[in-house]
């Protein structure tokens, strides 16, 4: 399946602003994630699925850098953006409703 962007520009405070409001999200593969917290523009976040508990955070940032210069959002092509965090930005960006 192919995503392309739904929503052609959003600013960074937007696009913060939203992020705030989310508790969890799943990721295009099924995974599920619980938002842990949120300092300066990291969001720190917990994988439900996994045997073992796996903390992440993600470069708020670097995600919206992603969102703003891709047009793919093929998992691989967030490698540059958001290292081992691909699935799981595009999940998010799936929640925010801001790729379909």
């Amino acid at each position: 399946m192919a995503f392309r962007k739904k929503l052609p520009f959003i600013s960074y405070p937007e696009f913060l602003a939203r992020v705030k409001n989310e508790t969890h999200f799943t990721s295009s593969h099924g995974k599920r994630y619980l938002v842990t917290g949120l300092q300066d523009e990291v969001l720190h976040i917990e994988r439900q699925d996994a045997d073992r508990d796996i903390d992440w955070d993600i470069d708020l940032k670097k995600l919206y850098q992603a969102y703003t210069e891709l047009e793919d959002f093929a998992t691989e092509n967030f490698r540059p953006y958001v290292p081992r965090r691909h699935s799981p930005s595009r999940g998010l960006l799936l929640r925010l409703g801001l790729i379909g």
